[in-house]
């Protein structure tokens, strides 16, 4: 069980912005046990310390191949 006051707790809306996916998706990582959060009554909530660990990563560097380069 997680500690509140130790975390910053963040609501499943807050995570699908913050790591740029869906809700449906985070709810998804948490019942895979991908993701940590904890359930309070109907509300699931989840540390600020999960985030980093799922940001997109960022597409700096060559493209994998020459079709998905943008300037095609």
């Amino acid at each position: 069980m997680l500690e509140p006051k130790k975390f910053k707790m963040l609501t499943i809306a807050e995570v699908a912005t913050a790591i740029g996916v869906t809700r449906g998706r985070v709810y998804q990582l948490l019942k895979e046990q991908k993701m940590r959060g904890e359930k309070i009554g109907t509300v699931w909530l989840v540390p600020e310390t999960e985030i980093a660990r799922f940001r997109a990563p960022s597409k700096v560097g060559r493209p994998r191949s020459y079709r998905s380069s943008p300037l095609c």
